[in-house]
């Protein structure tokens, strides 16, 4: 099973990404990124070597992990999008002369600032992994909090407020992660990029 979230920004760049592990690194692990990540060429599976410094189970004090998501990255426009989402008329709603429906993407403070991207940034995990959801989570809001960007969980659309984006994010995760029990955990040990 994978869900997804998406970020829409304005502008995406390479210096985003010591802001990015540098803001990880303010939630109780030890974190560095792929030496070759680059938003410009990154494509699939993102990997993200951390330890925890205070993880709730013994097997993971003093281990060195890994874990990721998927990222993809494609442009957005925002008109193609809304137009995109209009239902199509058919041949005799098009004699009769009716018009086409506006429909919205969210609501119209959302909309304000999609306006403004040129990307979206879709990030992918998957539930094989314990971690998966940690570092997609808050990569995505952390991504969202420095760019002002919209976060958007798409399968219930949902459009995240940024207003504390990379908290609220980091106790859902915190909650979750102490529901799962050692038999329960499955992680990966780093070994080498």
């Amino acid at each position: 099973m994978s869900l997804d979230l998406n970020v829409y920004v304005e502008k995406l760049s390479d210096e985003l990404i010591p802001k990015i592990v540098k803001r990880l690194n303010d939630f109780e692990m030890n974190v560095e990124i792929h030496p070759d990540f680059s938003f410009e060429t990154q494509e699939g599976f993102l990997p993200f070597k951390f330890s925890l410094k205070n993880p709730h189970l013994e097997i993971l004090k003093e281990r060195k992990l890994i874990s990721g998501f998927e990222i993809y990255i494609d442009n957005y426009d925002f008109d193609a999008e809304k137009e995109s989402l209009k239902p199509k008329l058919s041949f005799f709603e098009k004699i009769l002369g009716r018009k086409q429906i506006n429909v919205e993407i969210a609501e119209p403070e959302v909309e304000k600032r999609l306006q403004k991207c040129t990307k979206v940034v879709n990030f992918v995990w998957h539930s094989g992994d314990s971690f998966e959801l940690r570092f997609a989570s808050l990569t995505s809001a952390i991504l969202t909090e420095l760019t002002n960007g919209v976060c958007c969980y798409p399968a219930d659309d949902i459009w995240y407020e940024n207003k504390n984006i990379v908290e609220v994010a980091y106790k859902e995760i915190k909650e979750y992660e102490l529901t799962i029990k050692e038999k329960d955990l499955q992680y990966h040990e780093f070994t080498e990029w």
